[in-house]
């Protein structure tokens, strides 16, 4: 396939409406009040990004670079236009450059650690590739990486992690199978994989209870294969809705085509339910107008400054 051939390709609509999916838990749980199940999910939203970015990198070392280096300008950029709208808004807010930077959950816009760590595990796998360890040891680097990434601590999303890195990692492993086919193997085992998940997420949820129950209080858990478990299943109710309600499925899908814009964007458009104390019940409903405003303002302002939201979301 040409390098033309691969930037005209077509999207694919049930992977974007996956991305809306996993979209709308991540700003339920950051309007607030949101409910205790709801964390979980996000992770594995959060997970789904990460092995879609994985997937979609350039097969060529340079490229997956230059990839990499676009979404370290993306964050820049994202980092300076941010201070400077919280120093037009609140000036009283204390400046730092951890919170500029997207540095922990104090950052003015928290969501920049997904693009500064993405770009890190990018930069990575495109270093073990022109080093020639990859694609030939592909799956023992993923090995590596998921023995890495078992621990009974506790999730700091905003952390270099060995769990988000295989994520990464899986999604370029699952490069050698195209997407016309991993879809139609998805579809075509549908039922087993979901039973499958259930039952996995069962466990991961159910065992350390049963353990605590017990008086045992040491649980060594991997993390990822939750993460993971949640997100098949938002990429099978994604494809299920392709199939069902294609309707809906475009629109979720139209959404889901900006989540790069949408998932930065969307901590600037909370800020101030947060800086004005407002009511936070029914977080759903912010998460739903949150999408439907921000894929908005996406496509209108694509339309007006092409180059400058091509820089901001990195392509």
């Amino acid at each position: 396939m040409t390098t033309e051939q691969q930037i005209s390709r077509p999207r694919v609509a049930w992977i974007d409406s996956a991305r809306c999916l996993a979209m709308f838990f991540i700003m339920w749980l950051h309007v607030g009040q949101a409910p205790e199940w709801l964390g979980r999910p996000v992770g594995g939203g959060i997970c789904l990004f990460f092995v879609m970015a994985g997937y979609f990198m350039p097969r060529e070392p340079e490229r997956a670079a230059r990839r990499a280096l676009l979404l370290g300008l993306s964050w820049l950029l994202w980092s300076l236009l941010t201070f400077g709208l919280y120093l037009l808004v609140w000036p009283s807010l204390q400046w730092s450059w951890a919170k500029v930077f997207g540095y922990g959950v104090a950052a003015y816009n928290a969501p920049l650690w997904f693009i500064r760590n993405l770009t890190i595990y990018q930069l990575i796998i495109a270093l073990l590739a022109t080093c020639r360890l990859l694609p030939r040891h592909n799956w023992l680097v993923l090995a590596v990486l998921a023995a890495l990434s078992y621990t009974n601590e506790p999730a700091q999303h905003e952390g270099l992690r060995f769990d988000w890195m295989m994520a990464v990692m899986l999604g370029y492993c699952l490069r050698a199978v195209p997407l016309d086919k991993l879809s139609d193997w998805i579809g075509r085992n549908a039922i087993v994989l979901l039973v499958a998940v259930v039952l996995v997420l069962l466990q991961r949820e159910l065992y350390p209870q049963w353990l605590k129950s017990e008086g045992i209080s040491y649980y060594r858990c991997s993390l990822h294969v939750a993460q993971l478990g949640y997100a098949v299943l938002m990429c099978l109710g994604a494809l299920g809705l392709s199939r069902l309600l294609p309707r809906i499925n475009r629109l979720l899908a139209k959404a889901g085509s900006c989540m790069m814009f949408t998932y930065v964007a969307h901590s600037l458009l909370y800020s101030p339910i947060y800086h004005y104390n407002l009511p936070r019940e029914n977080g759903w409903i912010y998460a739903v107008a949150g999408i439907v405003l921000l894929t908005g303002l996406y496509h209108l302002l694509a339309a007006r400054f092409p180059r400058v939201m091509k820089f901001l979301t990195a392509r």
